[in-house]
C-alpha cells in the first residue's frame, strides 16, 4: 500500500486511509506462503512503515496499521514512492518473493509535482512485472492515475468523491487484487488450472448476490457476422460466472438495430443449459443502431412490475455495440432515466467507430464503460466485468437503506463567497472568480434552494488619502498610516453584518455558508481569528488555502469546526479550478 500522507490530505482524511487498508487486508489469506503485506507513506518524503516479511499474522497488520503517524509534509512525490517500492519495498531482503504475484495500491487526492517522472517511474514499475492499483480521491486525478495504473485501467482504477467513501470499493479493490494473474511457475504448464481456480473465486464471490442482468447486443449490419458470433460467445462465458436461477440471477438478452428484439425476458424460467442453448442459437437482425429505442425498451418492458421479484436485487444492463446511435438526443433522455430509476449500465464499446463521449453519457460512471480496441479484447474484461456486475448489489443495499431522499443542495443554504481581491491581485482574483463560476454550476440555485454572492473587497472613501495641501511631512505620514490594511478582517465583519438577509416568513431554517479564499497568513491575524469566531457563531465557515504561505495554526482558527473537514488545500492556483468538485463536496457534506 502506497498512502498519500501530504498537506492536502486532512488528518482525519489520512486515518480513513488507515481504516480501508484494515478493511482490504480483512479479506486476505495472510501467511508466508499466502498474502504478504507491506505499507509505506509519501508526500516529500518517503516513510517505510513495515516491510513485506515482518508480519504474518492479519491482527499485526492492523495493529501495525493503527500505528502509522500522519506525515503532514507539503509534495506528492508519487514518482518516489514508486521507485522506492520497486527497489525496495519489493526487494528479496525485504520479503519479495520470485514467484509471487507483485502489487501496488496506490492512494492519492493529488496530482503527484512532477508527472512527467511519475509516468516514467510507472512504466518502469510495470515493465518490471508489478502490477499497480490506483484510487483516485477526487475526479480531477484520474487522467494521470490513469496513466499510472496497469491496464486495462477501467479495472485498475477506482474512484471515489471523497476519503470517506473508501469503504464503498473494499470488496471489489479486495476481488481485482485477487485477480491478478500469478507468475507462471512452469514454462510448460497451460493456464487452465490457474484459469479455474480463477473463475471459480468469481462464482464464489457472486453466489450470494441477486441480480437482474439483461444484455443489450448491438445487432446491427455494421457488425461482421462473425464479430456477432463473438459477443454472443462472451455472453455465455459471463452467463457461465453466475449462479442462474429464479431467486438468485436471473438473466434477458435483447437484440437491437432499426428495432427491439427481445429474446430472453428477465422472468424466465429457464436453466443454465437452456438458457445458453437458447442464446447459442440467436440470429443476427441487421440494420442501423437504435441505441436509445433499446434503452427504452429495457426501462418499460424488462425493468417493470411485471418483472419485479420480491426480493431486492440489483437492476444491471450490459450494452455491446461497435458503432453509434442514430438518434444520440434519444440515446441520452433514455440514458438519464435509468439513472434516475437506478438502473446500473455497463458499456463495452468495440472498434473505432464509436463515440467515447455517447458511450460515458450511457455508461453510469467512468468504472463502468471499456473501450476495446477489438474483439479480442472481450476475454481481457470478462472476470473484472461480472465481479463489477456483483459488487452493484452491496452499492444497491446501501441505497436502498438510506431513508433520505433530499440531496445535499436541497437544504436551503445562503453561500458567500470570500476573498480580498485588492491583496490578492488582478490575476489570481480572476482564477478565483473562475473557480466560483463553476461552484456556481454545481449548486441547485433557486429561491428556496441555495443562494449565492461574492464578497471581495471592502474600501471606505472616509480614510482614503486625497490631493491635499499637507502643512508638513509628518501629517502626511500620517495619514498614509490610516490607511486600512486589514482587508479580510473587514470582509469578515461584513460577512457576518450584512451579507445574510434575514428571511424570517421561511419555515425551515437556512443555513449560511462563507467560503473563504486565502493564499497569505494576514499581518492582523489575532483581529481577522477575532472576527472569523464571531461570525462562525452565526455561519458556517470553510477556507480555501492556496500555496504554502498560510500557516496551518491560522487556518485552524479560522476554520469553524477543526474536527470536522472544513479546510481545502491546493497547492497552486492553476490547480484551483479542477479541484472544484471536491471542494464542493467538502461544502455540502461536512
Amino acid at each position: 500500500f502506497l498512502l498519500d500522507s501530504s498537506f492536502s490530505v486532512w488528518e482525519s482524511d489520512f486515518a480513513e486511509q488507515l481504516k480501508f487498508v484494515k478493511s482490504v487486508v480483512d479479506n486476505f489469506q495472510v501467511g508466508k506462503d499466502g498474502i504478504q503485506v507491506g505499507v509505506l507513506s509519501y508526500s516529500s518524503e518517503i516513510q517505510t512503515n513495515f516491510f513485506l516479511n515482518e508480519y504474518n499474522d492479519k491482527e499485526a497488520i492492523k495493529s501495525a496499521v493503527d500505528k502509522i503517524q500522519y506525515l503532514s509534509t507539503a509534495g506528492t512525490d508519487t514518482a518516489g514512492a514508486l521507485k522506492y517500492a520497486r527497489e525496495v519495498m519489493f526487494h528479496k531482503k525485504h520479503g519479495g518473493r520470485e514467484l509471487a504475484s507483485k502489487i501496488i495500491i496506490l492512494i492519492t487526492d493529488g496530482m503527484s509535482h512532477d508527472s512527467n517522472a511519475t509516468a516514467k517511474q510507472a512504466e518502469k514499475t510495470k515493465q518490471a512485472e508489478i502490477n499497480i492499483l490506483a484510487v483516485a480521491v477526487g475526479a480531477p486525478i484520474m487522467r494521470e492515475l490513469e496513466m499510472v495504473a496497469s491496464y486495462p485501467t477501467t479495472d485498475s482504477v477506482f474512484n471515489v468523491t471523497d476519503f470517506s467513501a473508501l469503504p464503498s470499493i473494499v470488496q471489489s479493490l479486495a476481488t481485482t487484487t485477487c485477480l491478478v494473474p500469478d507468475v507462471p511457475r512452469d514454462s510448460e504448464k497451460t493456464d487452465t488450472t490457474t484459469v479455474s481456480v480463477v473463475e471459480d473465486k468469481i462464482k464464489k464471490y457472486c453466489e450470494k448476490t441477486p441480480s437482474d442482468i439483461l444484455f443489450l447486443i448491438d445487432s446491427s449490419s455494421s457488425i461482421w457476422p462473425l464479430h456477432f458470433r463473438d459477443i454472443v460467445q462472451f455472453t455465455l462465458k459471463v452467463i457461465d460466472l453466475f449462479d442462474v436461477s429464479p431467486n438468485k440471477t436471473r438473466i434477458g438478452v435483447t437484440l437491437y438495430s432499426d428495432d427491439v428484439k427481445p429474446v430472453l425476458h428477465l422472468d424466465n424460467q429457464l436453466n443454465s443449459k437452456e438458457l445458453k442453448n437458447t442464446i447459442s442459437n440467436i440470429h443476427q437482425l441487421k440494420g442501423g443502431t437504435e441505441t436509445g429505442k433499446a434503452l427504452k425498451h429495457a426501462r418499460e418492458n424488462e425493468f417493470n412490475e411485471n418483472y419485479s421479484r420480491k426480493t431486492a436485487a440489483s437492476k444491471v444492463i450490459i450494452l455491446l455495440t461497435d458503432g453509434q446511435s442514430i438518434r444520440p438526443e434519444d440515446t441520452l433522455t433514455e440514458a438519464k432515466k435509468l439513472k434516475e430509476e437506478n438502473i446500473t449500465v455497463f458499456v463495452i464499446g468495440i472498434g473505432n467507430r464509436t463515440d467515447r463521449e455517447e458511450l460515458k453519457t450511457i455508461a453510469s460512471s467512468a468504472r463502468h464503460q471499456y473501450n476495446l480496441q477489438d474483439y479480442n479484447a472481450l476475454s481481457t474484461i470478462k472476470n473484472m466485468l461480472v465481479v463489477k456486475t456483483c459488487t452493484v448489489h452491496f452499492q444497491f443495499q446501501d441505497s436502498a437503506n438510506d431513508d433520505s431522499e433530499e440531496t445535499c443542495w436541497d437544504t436551503p443554504r445562503d453561500v458567500m463567497f470570500v476573498y480580498d481581491s485588492p491583496a490578492i491581485g488582478i490575476h489570481r482574483s480572476k482564477i478565483i472568480r473562475k473557480a466560483i463560476t463553476e461552484m456556481y454550476k454545481l449548486m441547485l440555485i433557486g429561491s428556496n434552494k441555495t443562494r449565492a454572492g461574492v464578497l471581495s473587497h471592502y474600501c471606505p472613501t472616509d480614510v482614503d488619502t486625497g490631493i491635499q495641501d499637507f502643512q508638513n511631512e509628518q501629517s502626511f505620514l500620517q495619514s498614509v498610516k490610516r490607511q486600512p490594511n486589514d482587508g479580510l478582517r473587514r470582509l469578515l465583519r461584513v460577512l457576518r453584518t450584512r451579507s445574510f438577509p434575514r428571511e424570517e416568513h421561511i419555515k425551515k431554517p437556512v443555513k449560511k455558508v462563507g467560503i473563504i479564499f486565502l493564499d497569505r497568513e494576514e499581518h492582523d491575524s489575532r483581529d481577522v481569528i477575532e472576527e472569523a469566531r464571531r461570525t462562525a457563531l452565526t455561519s458556517r465557515l470553510f477556507v480555501i488555502t492556496i500555496g504554502n504561505r498560510v500557516a496551518s495554526h491560522a487556518v485552524e482558527s479560522l476554520c469553524s469546526d477543526f474536527k470536522h473537514r472544513c479546510v481545502f488545500h491546493v497547492s497552486q492556483y492553476n490547480s484551483l479550478v479542477q479541484y472544484v468538485p471536491d471542494i464542493m463536496d467538502m461544502v455540502c457534506y461536512s
